[in-house]
């Protein structure tokens, strides 16, 4: 798998298409239902539109015996502490605060772990990509991901300040519009400042970074 001199990747055309598709099944397509539900029927029955999908979708993968996503995962906590908190005050309002807050945590948690020298970057980086631990424990990648720490902050910072801008003039609308296109450009910039900043810290410690979109026909 790896060596010193080279680390073959898996496939970016099945990296990206799992990745993609596990972002669309535990953030998108909720959010989406539950906009949809708020217009038709009211926030309690969106709020329980929205977390029956998350369920429903990690139902479907034990039944499968499939692994179950760590962002399905988290994303169903997430969406079952909002629905709590929002039918605990029956506001909207408290519903779309709730993650505009968790962004503003999450910034402060990628800058903590930076500062603290053990970046949140390297197990996203060993989860997702498949880094090994002694690869992301070299001086340059180890310097490349506590960067990359602060990225990911700017954008989470990015993201809870439009929504946050959004809630006070109570454009509600605007605030699930944003989240679901701003959010993914974002993330999508942070991504590709992943891959550079991360393949360039490879390469100035004499790794290459072997990458291929799909695996060739057999």
């Amino acid at each position: 798998m790896t060596a010193r001199h080279g680390i073959e990747m898996p496939p970016l055309r099945s990296m990206v298409g799992r990745i993609s598709g596990q972002v669309v099944e535990a953030t998108l397509i909720p959010a989406a239902i539950f906009w949809g539900m708020l217009h038709l029927t009211g926030l309690v029955s969106a709020l329980f539109a929205g977390l029956a999908w998350c369920y429903l979708m990690i139902a479907r993968r034990w039944v499968k015996g499939g692994a179950l996503p760590a962002v399905l995962l988290v994303a169903a906590l997430l969406f079952t502490t909002r629905t709590g908190v929002a039918l605990a005050f029956h506001s909207t309002f408290v519903y779309l605060l709730t993650p505009t807050i968790n962004a503003f945590v999450l910034a402060v948690a990628f800058v903590g772990s930076a500062v603290v020298g053990r970046p949140l970057t390297a197990r996203f980086a060993r989860d997702f990509v498949g880094l090994p631990t002694h690869v992301t424990a070299l001086v340059k990648v180890h310097r490349a991901l506590r960067n990359l720490c602060v990225v990911w902050a700017v954008v989470n910072v990015v993201n809870g300040w439009v929504a946050l801008q959004l809630l006070v003039a109570n454009h509600y609308d605007a605030v699930m519009l944003a989240r679901s296109v701003l959010t993914p450009a974002l993330t999508s910039v942070a991504v590709l400042c992943c891959v550079l900043m991360g393949r360039r810290a490879l390469r100035q410690e004499g790794i290459h970074l072997h990458l291929r979109w799909r695996d060739p026909a057999t």
